[in-house]
C-alpha cells in the first residue's frame, strides 16, 4: 500500500539553463528554434510527470512530426512512412502552394506534442507567440497560412497514427498482480508502489518485428545457491553498496533520472520532479547538434532516430521486464543477507531485468555513434539544473557504460544486468539504424 501523509507537495526545478527560454528572437536560426522546442517538451514532460516509457512515447511521435515536413528541404532524408510500423503514406504538400516547410515543421511539433502532453497550454502558447513573430516582421500572410494548414495536417495524420498504437487501450487494463513466489518482485520502499506500465509491450513498437525481437539470449536465473550467477551477482552489488566511494555515488547520483523521486521526512511527503532518462538523451542529442553546428533537418534526423531508439527500447526492456519479473536487490538482500542494507538512490517500481537505463542509453548511443562518430568526445551539462557537476565522456559509448554501471553503484540493478542491457539496448540501436538509416551503420 502507497505510504499516505497529511501533507504531499511537488517541488519542480526549473530548466532555464537548458537554454529553453523560447525566446521568438532566436527564429531566423531555424536549428535553435528545434532545439528549443525540443529542450521545452522535455520541461513539460517532467512538470507533467509522465513515467520514462511514457514520456519516450512523447518525444518520439513529436520529433517525426517535425522531421516529415522538414525532410522535404533536404534531398538526402527520406520519409519514415512505409518503415514505421504501421505508418502509411503521410499528405504531400498541396500543389502550387508556396510552403515553407519549416514553418510547417514547427507547427507540426507544437500540434502534436499539445496533443500528448498534459500542460497543452506550454505548446500552444509558443506556437501562438512564434506565429505572432513571424507576422510582426513582415512575413508573407498567405505563405504563412499555407505551411501552418499543412503543418498542422501533417500532424493530423501524425496524431491519427498515434491514436492506434494501443496506448488509451493499456490505460484500462488491469495492475500487475504481485507474485508471491521467491525471487519475483516486490513493492520496494519508500512507497512500495504499483508497478508502472506492466502493459507496455502491449504499445505498438516503431521499429522492432516484436516487443521479444531482441529478448536476450542470456537470462539471470533466480538462485540462492552460493555458486549460481545470481547469487554472485547479487553478493557484489551489496558489497558494493557497503564501500561505495565518493566517485560512484557522484556517478550513481548523475544518472539517477527519477522523474518523481518520493521523500518522507517524518509527517512530510514531497516529490521531486526530474528529467526522464529518456529525456537527458535528447538533451545530450542537443548538445552534440549544437556542437557540430548542424542544420536544421541533420538536427531533426538526429532528435528523430534517437527517440525512435528510446521508445522501442523502452518496449524492448519493458517487455523483459515483466516476463522475467525478478526481485530488486533491495528486497533479496533484506531478506535473505542484510536487514539494515539499503540502496543509494531510490528504487523504481518495476521489476529488475533488464535495465531499462542501459537499455535505453546504449540503444541511444549506438544512434549517436552512428550519426557522429565511435569518438565523439563531449561534456554533458545536462544535469546542473539538478545540482550536478557537468561531466565528460570520450564517446557516447563510454556515457552510455557509466549510464548502466550507475544504476548499481546505485544500489538497484546487478552487475550481470547491467552487462546483459547494453547489449539488449545496442541491438535495438542497431536496427533503428538499418531500417531507417542504414549509411549510418559502421
Amino acid at each position: 500500500m502507497i505510504k499516505q501523509t497529511p501533507i504531499t507537495r511537488t517541488i519542480i526545478l526549473a530548466l532555464v539553463f537548458w537554454g529553453s527560454s523560447f525566446q521568438i528572437a532566436k527564429a531566423q536560426d531555424k536549428a535553435t528554434v528545434l532545439h528549443d522546442l525540443n529542450s521545452l517538451l522535455i520541461n513539460t514532460v517532467m512538470v507533467d510527470f509522465f513515467s520514462p516509457p511514457v514520456a519516450s512515447r512523447i518525444y518520439a511521435y513529436t520529433n517525426i512530426a517535425f522531421y516529415e515536413c522538414i525532410r522535404l528541404d533536404d534531398p538526402a532524408l527520406n520519409t519514415l512512412s512505409g518503415k514505421l510500423n504501421g505508418l502509411s503514406t503521410l499528405p504531400a504538400p498541396p500543389a502550387n502552394s508556396k510552403i515553407d516547410h519549416f514553418i510547417a515543421a514547427t507547427i507540426s511539433f507544437s500540434y502534436t506534442g499539445q496533443a500528448l502532453v498534459g500542460s497543452e497550454y506550454k505548446m500552444e502558447g509558443w506556437r501562438q507567440k512564434y506565429i505572432d513573430s513571424l507576422l510582426s516582421k513582415g512575413g508573407n500572410a498567405e505563405m504563412i497560412k499555407a505551411s501552418m494548414l499543412y503543418g498542422k495536417l501533417v500532424s493530423d495524420s501524425i496524431i491519427a497514427w498515434v491514436k492506434r498504437d494501443n496506448y488509451n487501450q493499456s490505460r484500462g487494463f488491469p495492475r500487475f498482480t504481485v507474485s508471491q513466489e521467491l525471487g519475483t518482485w516486490q513493492p520496494t520502499p519508500a512507497d512500495y508502489a504499483q508497478a508502472i506500465e506492466p502493459h507496455w509491450k502491449t504499445i505498438r513498437p516503431l521499429t522492432l518485428s516484436s516487443p521479444a525481437q531482441f529478448s536476450p539470449a542470456e537470462k539471470l536465473p533466480f538462485s540462492l545457491k552460493k555458486n549460481s550467477p545470481f547469487y554472485k551477482t547479487m553478493m557484489e552489488v551489496y558489497t558494493i553498496g557497503k564501500t561505495l566511494d565518493t566517485a560512484q555515488k557522484a556517478t550513481a547520483k548523475y544518472w539517477d533520472d527519477n522523474p518523481n523521486v518520493s521523500v518522507n521526512v517524518g509527517h512530510l511527503n514531497y516529490f521531486v520532479h526530474k528529467i526522464s532518462p529518456g529525456g537527458h538523451w535528447l538533451m545530450i542529442t542537443k548538445h552534440a547538434c549544437q556542437s557540430k553546428n548542424e542544420t536544421v533537418s541533420r538536427s531533426s534526423l538526429a532528435y528523430t532516430l534517437t527517440a525512435i531508439a528510446l521508445f522501442d527500447g523502452f518496449i524492448a526492456c519493458w517487455d523483459e521486464k515483466f516476463k522475467s519479473n525478478l526481485v530488486r536487490p533491495i528486497t533479496i538482500i533484506n531478506d535473505h543477507v542484510d536487514k539494515n542494507w539499503q540502496p543509494y538512490i531510490q528504487t523504481p517500481p518495476f521489476p529488475e531485468f533488464t535495465s531499462g537505463h542501459a537499455v535505453i542509453s546504449s540503444a541511444a548511443a549506438t544512434v549517436l555513434t552512428g550519426l557522429f562518430g565511435d569518438n565523439y568526445a563531449f561534456t554533458d551539462e545536462t544535469e546542473i539544473p539538478f545540482g550536478n557537476q557537468p561531466r565528460s565522456f570520450r564517446s557516447f559509448y563510454e556515457a552510455a557504460k557509466e549510464s548502466s554501471m550507475s544504476r548499481v553503484y546505485g544500489g538497484i540493478h546487478y552487475p550481470e544486468t547491467a552487462r546483459i542491457s547494453i547489449t539488449q539496448g545496442k541491438d535495438v540501436g542497431n536496427n533503428v539504424l538499418k531500417i531507417l538509416y542504414p549509411a549510418a551503420i559502421k
